[in-house]
């Protein structure tokens, strides 16, 4: 179980996914194409098995057309994150077929099996995720301000910091 699902007292639905395709058509990366191309290389197996699912658009223009909501996410993603936006690339899947007929979906690879990670990706509006992760963020917002309530107690008792 991984680390927010345990703070939260969660877990991530299973089936969520509505096939809409959006992720598949809009999957981004903040690392330039050519830094992926060399760290697969290298032998990255990440970068590599990305580039070998997915394939960069010629533009951003088309990336925003085809995937509108998954950029918009994205980039709202690298905001929050002070990404520089320029350096972002969006991908489409090559077993893509259509708008959202995944040609492989039975020996899909593990990066599809587990989208999404967390609540803390890019997740369209059109996900069938996005209202959990909304329920997840709201959730985590809410322990943030407690703990900080509760910092500020500490301060107020004059209790020292645990070693």
């Amino acid at each position: 179980m991984p680390d927010w699902e345990a703070l939260l007292g969660r877990q991530w639905p299973k089936n969520a996914c509505d096939r809409s395709g959006e992720c598949c058509r809009g999957a981004a990366q903040i690392a330039p194409w050519r830094n992926l191309l060399s760290l697969a290389a290298q032998g990255d197996s990440t970068a590599r098995d990305f580039l070998n699912q997915y394939v960069p658009y010629l533009s951003f223009a088309m990336a925003q057309q085809a995937a509108p909501d998954a950029v918009e996410a994205s980039l709202q993603v690298g905001r929050e994150k002070g990404y520089h936006l320029e350096d972002m690339v969006f991908y489409h899947c090559r077993f893509l077929k259509g708008q959202s007929e995944c040609q492989i979906y039975e020996d899909r690879p593990v990066l599809c099996r587990t989208f999404p990670e967390s609540p803390f990706g890019a997740i369209p509006r059109c996900c069938g995720y996005y209202q959990e992760a909304q329920q997840c963020l709201g959730q985590i917002e809410a322990l943030r301000q407690e703990l900080a309530r509760l910092k500020g107690q500490k301060a107020l008792l004059g209790l020292p910091d645990p070693a």
